[in-house]
Order: structure tokens, then C-alpha cells, then sequence
């Protein structure tokens, strides 16, 4: 193991300037806080995860459809690792139409794989009780998802 953090006064030359900058904005910030509060330790909560990270491509140039677009938030069980929902937080930049056909394409990918998009504009993030209404229906239709899929993957194994 070794750790890899030179002292506050070093510098380190490079070809391209970086500096850090902070993962979430100031509303996803609030948000993550609201939504570790609200899942209590029962499910965990992926920051900004990549869409490859998480959904199976089968076609060529499936991947690159989905490998530079991530989702604000992802909700997944803490047993298995397994997508329960997604979260997008929406500001007012969602209004051009570039980020409309985005949020389009990713929202036909949510219903494609099954997985609830739970979207929220930030001047609904104080209403705490329809948010956790959201949540609540989105983890369950998830969960009837995931049986009925099982369900299936039971009847097609007895079958062959």
C-alpha cells in the first residue's frame, strides 16, 4: 500500500493545468444530503456514476452511445450492487434543446432497462413528502420488476 499525496508546498509540472473542483453542484450537494437522510443506511447512493457503469450493451456502438453520460444519482441495493432507481436533478439548463434530447435518450434508456428515472427540478426539492412518495413508488415498481424478471429466468430454466 502506498500513499500517494506529496506536501501542501509541492508542485508537480505538468503539460495541462488541473486544479480540483468539487463532484456535485451546490443543489445535488443539498439533494445527496436529503436523500442519504431519507434512505436511513437501507440502500446506497452512487454520485454521478456513468450510464456504462451500470447498463449492459449487446450491440456495436451500443457503449458509445452511453460512455461520456452519466445519471445525477443512483440508487442501488447495498447486497448485491443492483440499479434501483436513478435520480436526475433538473436546473433550469435542462431547457436547451440539446440537454431536452438528451434527458430524452436517457429516459428511453431507463424505461428500456427497467430501472425507474426519478427526475426532479430543483424548485422541487423542498417538498419532502412527494419526494419520498417518488422514491418510495420507484423502489417498489423496481422491485416487482426485478421478481417478475426472475419469475421468468425460474419458468424459462424449468422449461429447458
Amino acid at each position: 500500500m502506498k500513499l500517494i499525496a506529496p506536501h501542501a508546498d509541492t508542485r508537480v509540472s505538468s503539460p495541462y493545468q488541473y486544479t480540483a473542483k468539487p463532484l456535485l453542484t451546490e443543489s445535488e450537494a443539498k439533494l445527496l444530503v436529503c436523500l442519504v437522510t431519507l434512505s436511513r443506511g437501507m440502500c446506497m447512493i452512487a454520485c454521478k456514476p456513468r450510464l456504462a457503469d451500470f447498463v449492459q450493451h449487446y450491440e456495436r456502438g451500443g457503449f458509445n452511445k452511453i460512455s461520456q453520460k452519466h445519471v445525477d444519482f443512483l440508487i442501488y441495493r447495498m447486497e448485491d450492487g443492483m440499479p434501483m432507481m436513478g435520480i436526475e436533478l433538473d436546473d433550469p439548463s435542462h431547457e436547451a434543446a440539446d440537454r431536452k434530447k438528451r434527458d430524452a435518450e436517457v429516459n428511453t434508456l431507463f424505461a428500456q432497462i427497467g430501472i425507474p428515472l426519478v427526475r426532479i427540478h430543483v424548485s422541487e426539492m423542498e417538498k419532502v413528502e412527494q419526494l419520498v412518495g417518488h422514491l418510495d413508488r420507484a423502489w417498489v415498481r423496481r422491485t416487482e420488476t426485478l421478481s417478475q424478471y426472475h419469475g421468468d429466468h425460474t419458468e424459462r430454466a424449468a422449461r429447458t
